[in-house]
């Protein structure tokens, strides 16, 4: 008798327990919702005013990825949803509130707008994150099958030329949209080359995706791989060679502008390029091809870097072998003085951004324009015994549901009929 009641006090202990460990989750859960919200609300403000930028920084996601130790993935989604629950109030408090989890705000801001934010805050907090997910996913595809059509125009055609007031390059026009969708896939895998942090494209981003914002960059990459596709194998030549015109101290593009000293030395930096001399617009000679570094020293850099060596950037594709003590200023073409660097990275290093010192023995130091040393790997910190705040209940993260199925279907009707109304 006696042992049979000990078993039962233990048994309502380790229930209590168990409960209390339950209980103390959902609270933490709570808030970490609500510290993420506040994340959030500083990132979407930290990212409209670009205090990002900086050397070997190509994203808002990418200073996360350097800063705070995210991958780049999870940057670029933090970035998405904390643009979108700028124009999302109503969802911002709730998740505020610790009743929203990250998870259901990150499905939820793909179908959410302004005029039906309420419904599907109710909904969020209502169902359980896997319904979200499914309820989500169902209303983008019925969405997306509702897109509307605009006419062509009449005359499809593009055009280039060169703006003679600033001396850039300048691409106007119009193309079919079978056209269209061709070059943006062509764009996306150069955008994804050009980005590539990794030996390997992972399996999550094989899919082509349609590129964002500015398209430039991957124009440049798409070029790159175009040419280099194009060259012929059983010929020294290349099929398309950047040939420079160097006259009277400057260099210029063949039937183009002439180039910033900072562009020049970029140009002149890099491994492969025809500079040729001219007196009084006549071509006195095109020069050899010149490749500044060698097969085997590229190969050398390939081991020794593996990607652009600039802290936070770690690009792996489209990398240039830069002369730390300029090429063009009587540098040396040895591995003490090269580095590898994206070419962005090394755009911003003759404009100046940031410099790069050799230290000798192939060790380079990398500091802001100010002089401050760049940390190539920065701590995170974190104050955890802050997180727990007496304004978010214990279950505030803890659904209302009862257990009902989500008939997925008719729940999409419903919420689209109440969207048309």
């Amino acid at each position: 008798m006696n042992a049979t009641l000990i078993d039962e006090e233990t048994r309502s202990s380790t229930r209590d327990g168990v409960e209390q460990l339950g209980t103390e989750i959902c609270a933490l859960a709570g808030q970490i919702a609500a510290a993420t919200a506040r994340f959030l609300t500083l990132l979407a403000k930290f990212d409209e005013d670009r205090g990002w930028t900086g050397p070997g920084l190509h994203s808002c996601a990418h200073w996360l990825s350097w800063k705070c130790g995210m991958s780049l993935h999870t940057g670029r989604e933090y970035v998405r949803v904390a643009k979108a629950l700028r124009s999302l109030p109503e969802m911002r408090k709730a998740f505020e509130q610790g009743r929203l989890s990250y998870s259901k705000v990150r499905a939820l801001t793909r179908v959410t707008t302004p005029s039906n934010e309420k419904q599907m805050v109710r909904f969020g907090c209502e169902a359980p994150a896997a319904q979200i997910d499914r309820l989500a996913a169902g209303l983008r595809k019925a969405t997306d099958n509702e897109s509307g059509k605009t006419k062509a125009p009449a005359h499809l055609q593009v055009r280039w030329h060169w703006d003679s007031d600033t001396g850039e390059f300048v691409i106007k026009g119009r193309l079919p949209a079978q056209d269209g969708a061709r070059i943006l896939a062509a764009l996306a895998l150069a955008e994804r080359e050009r980005t590539r942090t990794t030996a390997t494209v992972p399996a999550d981003e094989t899919a082509t995706k349609n590129p964002v914002g500015n398209i430039g960059p991957g124009l440049v990459a798409m070029a790159e791989l175009a040419t280099a596709a194009a060259a012929d194998p059983t010929s020294k030549a290349a099929a398309n060679e950047v040939v420079f015109f160097h006259e009277a101290d400057s260099v210029r593009i063949p039937s183009g502008p002439a180039l910033s000293e900072n562009d020049a030395e970029e140009v002149l930096c890099n491994a492969k390029l025809r500079l040729g001399t001219t007196k009084d617009g006549c071509v006195l000679n095109l020069g050899r091809r010149t490749r500044v570094v060698s097969a085997k020293q590229m190969l050398a850099l390939n081991y020794r870097d593996g990607c652009c060596r600039t802290p936070g950037c770690g690009r792996t594709r489209f990398l240039h072998a830069h002369h730390v003590k300029f090429w063009g200023r009587g540098g040396n073409t040895d591995l003490d003085n090269l580095i590898m660097l994206c070419g962005t990275c090394h755009r911003a290093l003759h404009d100046g951004l940031f410099t790069i010192t050799a230290l000798g023995e192939q060790k380079f130091e990398f500091r802001y324009a100010d002089g401050d040393v760049i940390d190539p790997a920065p701590p995170t910190e974190g104050f955890a015994d802050d997180l727990l705040r007496g304004d978010v209940p214990d279950d505030a993260i803890v659904p209302a549901w009862g257990g009902e199925p989500l008939h997925l279907d008719h729940a999409v009707s419903v919420i689209l009929d109440g969207w048309a109304a």
